[in-house]
């Protein structure tokens, strides 16, 4: 037992790096091609699916962190990335990641946690408005006179329901294309490995 722990640990150290990878990209692609959507939480939702909730948030601060050395307009948005680690690690938890029609409804349960947590975020810190794809429909929304939560609210509850659905998914497959043999090793890995009948 100590040996298949020992073993699942090491396979969750080796992930977080490739999460946090994987998370940077996305993150780096949504900025420099001014997405409306984020998808720098890929890695996150894969590390939650497989190794829970400290994992899961030890990923996502770092990416932020260090997405933040590129573009410090990230930092704050660390206490969005706490938020959506510690919902997909009780979600994994729950077995609302081992279904196609769970891990939906789990993307927009996530995706409710960043754009409650990421509007409150952009408006205290950003004054409502941070850059990226979605900052002009922010400000046209502003223009029509809607007050600056709203505006902010309006629009994240759109990008952060698509973007968390399309990550989810992501995460989803991806643990799927995973073998036994590998599944196994990580802490919520028997979650998904499916039974054969005798």
């Amino acid at each position: 037992m100590k040996r298949r722990n020992s073993a699942g640990s090491l396979m969750v150290t080796l992930l977080i790096p490739v999460a946090i990878a994987i998370n940077m990209v996305g993150g780096q692609m949504t900025s420099v091609l001014s997405l409306p959507i984020a998808l720098d939480m890929i890695g996150v939702l894969l590390v939650g699916a497989l190794a829970g909730t400290v994992p899961a948030v030890i990923t996502a601060v770092l990416t932020n962190l260090l997405n933040g050395i590129l573009d410090p307009s990230w930092i704050p948005y660390v206490i969005c990335s706490f938020f959506i680690g510690l919902t997909i690690g009780l979600l994994a938890k729950c077995n609302m990641m081992n279904r196609i029609w769970k891990a939906a409804i789990s993307g927009v349960l996530i995706a409710l946690v960043a754009t409650v947590t990421s509007t409150f975020v952009t408006v205290f810190f950003f004054g409502g408005i941070s850059g990226g794809g979605s900052a002009m429909i922010i400000a046209g929304l502003l223009a029509t006179g809607q007050q600056l939560v709203q505006s902010v609210f309006s629009v994240y509850i759109v990008t952060e329901l698509v973007g968390k659905l399309i990550s989810t998914f992501v995460a989803y497959f991806i643990v799927k294309a995973i073998s036994d043999r590998t599944l196994i090793k990580f802490p919520y890995g028997s979650k998904y490995i499916v039974r054969k009948k005798s």
